[in-house]
């Protein structure tokens, strides 16, 4: 036998035990949290959404500065009909979080695990002082006024829900709006539109760069009051379906 056969004979076994070991086939999975942000006050609860959640037994930070416990236990979740079920998950946990002072890291990774396994890292979006949506702002008569530049934490509350926010342009104004949710995990297939003081479509955009996101930049075309809305795409809600709206 040649030396150069033996050796691949040799090396091709130990180049297969070198690769990654592929995840546990029942092992719990993180898709998303709602809401989709926190802000570092000294006790935070979120619901993590996804796979198998109801079988989840501990929940760790991967920040050594941040504790993280499991709150009950997980559960199963029901998924209404004509829902994508796989966006929407089919279970979850609560989690309480404990952040020290003057915490600053933008984001905190977590972790859970059950008796089948170990979930990959999420990373949970921390923020320090959002703009939260209020409600009601299903009209232009309830718009909920915003100062450019600003970053909104709202929800798709519920069906059909529309969620209109109002803000003062000028002529010539370069302005630009996204929403951050699919990006998260998150279900909601958001949709934005902006209207000018007339109730005039100015723009409209669904997805945006191969993302259910939208991503809308334009100029304004006189001075005034705008809206800017947010809905999903397919009329779906409920308290899953977060987004951030961000606006300058």
């Amino acid at each position: 036998m040649k030396p150069f056969l033996l050796l691949a004979l040799v090396f091709v076994p130990l180049a297969l035990l070198a690769q990654p070991k592929p995840p546990v086939k029942d092992a719990p999975v993180v898709q998303y949290s709602y809401p989709l942000s926190v802000t570092p006050t000294a006790k935070v609860t979120v619901v993590l959404r996804g796979q198998k959640l109801d079988t989840v037994t501990e929940v760790k930070s991967g920040d050594a500065k941040v504790t993280a416990k499991l709150i009950g236990k997980g559960k199963k979740a029901t998924v209404p009909n004509n829902y994508p079920a796989n966006k929407l998950g089919d279970s979850e946990c609560e989690v309480e979080l404990v952040f020290p002072k003057e915490f600053t890291p933008e984001q905190v990774a977590l972790i859970v695990t059950s008796p089948s396994g170990t979930s990959e890292l999420y990373n949970l979006v921390v923020v320090a002082k959002p703009t939260v949506e209020v409600e009601p702002n299903d009209s232009f008569a309830q718009a909920q006024p915003i100062t450019l530049p600003v970053t909104v934490e709202g929800k798709i509350g519920k069906e059909r829900d529309v969620d209109v926010f109002k803000f003062e342009g000028k002529k010539g104004q370069t302005v630009a709006f996204e929403v951050v949710a699919a990006r998260l995990g998150a279900p909601t297939d958001a949709l934005i539109t902006l209207y000018d003081a007339a109730k005039g479509i100015v723009g409209i955009v669904d997805d945006s760069g191969g993302s259910s996101d939208p991503i809308f930049k334009g100029t304004l075309p006189r001075d005034g009051t705008y809206f800017i809305t947010v809905t999903d795409a397919a009329d779906l809600g409920g308290p899953q379906f977060g987004y951030r709206l961000k606006g300058r």
